[in-house]
């Protein structure tokens, strides 16, 4: 039988997430039972962090506490923590980052605005990596691909930063192509549920047999346990 982890997770209850509303106390139990179903075995709960609106404090302590129940409920998904973070955010508070790693992992989830990718963000990026000691993570990259290019992806890869892309991203026939592309070139590493719609069926088992059915059996196997790898705090050049 597949287990997965999935690397990035809309799974608690009154956090947000981007593009989405945050879940009610029965949408998030709804959602966990789908992840059981999907023999999703690991999750990292990710919500938004809006520093405008919540302390760094705040958002631990609330977070935290709905991680602790859920897994003391003893389901069969267990729950990592996990957060995602704006980019100038980021760069605001370089050194203050690793709380909000990637489990205990060396790797920070962000999220990239949408602007035109030039030497100044590149630099902007590796800065990030190099003086937070952390590998970001740009989540649900799909969202950009009618503002990016293929080339600018490349370009983002160059600077340094590890690329996800959703269920929706691969889902999407509008999508598909250039998610396939960037999988199978390994622009892009992994995939995850990201902050998919409340009110939608959650189709990871389906988006893994898409992988499994457009990709070379060994690559499917490179992304279906890239996530893993992740949690376990892989060397980012173990992604190349």
């Amino acid at each position: 039988m597949n287990f997965y982890v999935d690397i990035y997770a809309n799974i608690l209850p009154d956090m947000p997430v981007i593009n989405s509303g945050a879940l009610s106390h029965e949408q998030a139990a709804e959602r966990i039972a789908v992840f059981r179903r999907s023999n999703i075995k690991t999750a990292a709960a990710a919500p938004f962090f809006q520093p405008e609106l919540q302390s760094r404090e705040q958002f631990f302590a609330q977070r935290n506490a709905l991680i602790e129940a859920s897994n003391a409920a003893g389901l069969n998904t267990v729950l990592v923590p996990a957060a995602v973070l704006p980019l100038q955010y980021c760069m605001d508070d370089l050194r203050g980052l690793q709380p909000f790693a990637l489990g205990k992992s060396q790797y920070l989830l962000v999220d990239l605005p949408t602007q035109p990718i030039t030497e100044e963000f590149c630099e902007a990026l590796s800065r990030l990596r190099i003086v937070s000691g952390l590998c970001p993570v740009a989540v649900d990259i799909e969202r950009h691909f009618d503002f990016w290019s293929p080339e600018d992806w490349l370009t983002l890869r160059q600077a340094g930063i590890l690329l996800q892309i959703s269920i929706d991203g691969l889902l999407n026939p509008e999508y598909r192509k250039l998610s396939l592309y960037l999988l199978a070139n390994q622009y892009a590493h992994f995939v995850a549920t990201g902050a998919h719609p409340i009110d939608e069926p959650l189709r990871f088992t389906e988006t893994m047999r898409l992988l499994q059915r457009s990709l070379p059996a060994e690559l499917y196997r490179r992304i279906k346990n890239n996530p893993g790898m992740l949690l376990s705090n892989a060397e980012p050049s173990s992604f190349l």
